[in-house]
């Protein structure tokens, strides 16, 4: 008889499970020492939210594809990526965001053309993916819609790789946020580094200020910025409206395009990211098509290779849906809408 306190075998899995604890740390006489970070973390805070589970989990998620896309490349014999620590923190932020910008294939009209802050990260993912950048975003860990993401604890992280680096967006903060995010871990991948990026604009670290300033080059170059900001007169609303009138991105990337040149105040631009914020949660949670958003929590390019591979017969469906934290039934369903 089990005795009052006691679990059965199947009960401590569930437990383990329900608390989000690896089943074989139940057993330990005494709690694991407290998990170093895998990456180096460019948080300046006083008192940084600490990385959560959830962050470990999305971390140690996003190293599983990449690690398995990675020995897939190399069996293959494809050769490494020739931009990936093609500059130093010593180089000049215009000169890496024109090679990014060249890399990547983006052009001033292709910006022009998108009609939203959303388009306009579609635009960058594809450009960046098509390069063989992978790229992640996701507002939950996995699929489990009872883990959301804390913006608070991390916008975003990269994890530099000579043949698959991979980008992570936290899509719980704000839509018009994540084009400025993606630009920034770009910067990184040009450097060679990995790590949690600190995206805030009042950063300590100087090296992600250098990131920064490349994120914002890349978006809005800034001899064209210039001329748009002088060329009207008026309060710092009415410029940052004229521009965006010329230029058809966020007035968030417009903002820190500003804020990265001296134009604009710290707390002027706190005040338009809050409700830039406000406006996103405002749009509503409910997450739209499965489908839709399936592909971009695992990267298209790595769900539409892993979903290839298993239609043509050269990994199981089961191990598809393995890779991509889902089951068979779904990935053959993706498939079958593409």
């Amino acid at each position: 008889m089990i005795q009052r306190g006691e679990l059965t075998a199947a009960q401590a899995v569930k437990f383990s499970k329900f608390a989000g604890v690896p089943f074989g740390y139940l057993f330990l006489d005494s709690p694991p020492d407290q998990r170093t970070p895998p990456l180096a973390d460019f948080r300046t805070l006083v008192e940084p939210t600490p990385l959560s589970k959830d962050f470990y989990a999305t971390f140690d998620d996003v190293e599983f594809k990449q690690n398995w896309y990675r020995n897939y490349l190399q069996n293959e014999q494809v050769a490494p990526l020739s931009f990936v620590g093609r500059f130093s923190a010593k180089s000049n932020a215009v000169a890496v965001a024109n090679d990014i910008r060249a890399t990547l294939g983006i052009s001033d009209n292709e910006i022009q053309q998108q009609k939203s802050a959303d388009d306009l990260y579609g635009l960058l993912a594809a450009k960046a993916e098509a390069v063989g950048i992978l790229v992640f975003k996701n507002g939950i860990v996995g699929n489990n819609t009872r883990r959301p993401l804390s913006v608070k604890e991390f916008r975003g992280f990269v994890i530099s790789d000579q043949f698959v680096p991979a980008i992570f967006i936290n899509g719980l903060d704000a839509s018009a946020a994540w084009v400025f995010t993606l630009a920034h871990e770009l910067a990184h991948i040009w450097l060679g580094e990995s790590g949690i990026s600190d995206i805030s604009a009042n950063s300590e670290d100087k090296h992600e200020r250098f990131c920064n300033a490349i994120a914002a080059e890349i978006l809005i170059p800034s001899e064209r910025f210039l001329a748009l900001w002088n060329g009207v007169e008026g309060n710092d609303d009415i410029k940052i409206d004229y521009v965006r009138a010329h230029v058809k991105v966020s007035t968030y990337v417009i903002a820190r395009r500003a804020l990265e040149m001296g134009k604009i105040s710290y707390d002027y631009y706190s005040q338009l990211y809050r409700r830039v914020s406000e406006d996103g949660k405002n749009k509503g949670k409910s997450g739209g098509n499965f489908y839709n958003t399936f592909p971009l929590r695992n990267s298209k390019k790595f769900t539409e290779f892993v979903t290839s591979l298993a239609v043509r017969g050269e990994i199981s469906f089961r191990e598809a849906g393995n890779l991509l934290n889902t089951n068979p039934n779904t990935v053959m369903t993706f498939h079958a809408q593409q």
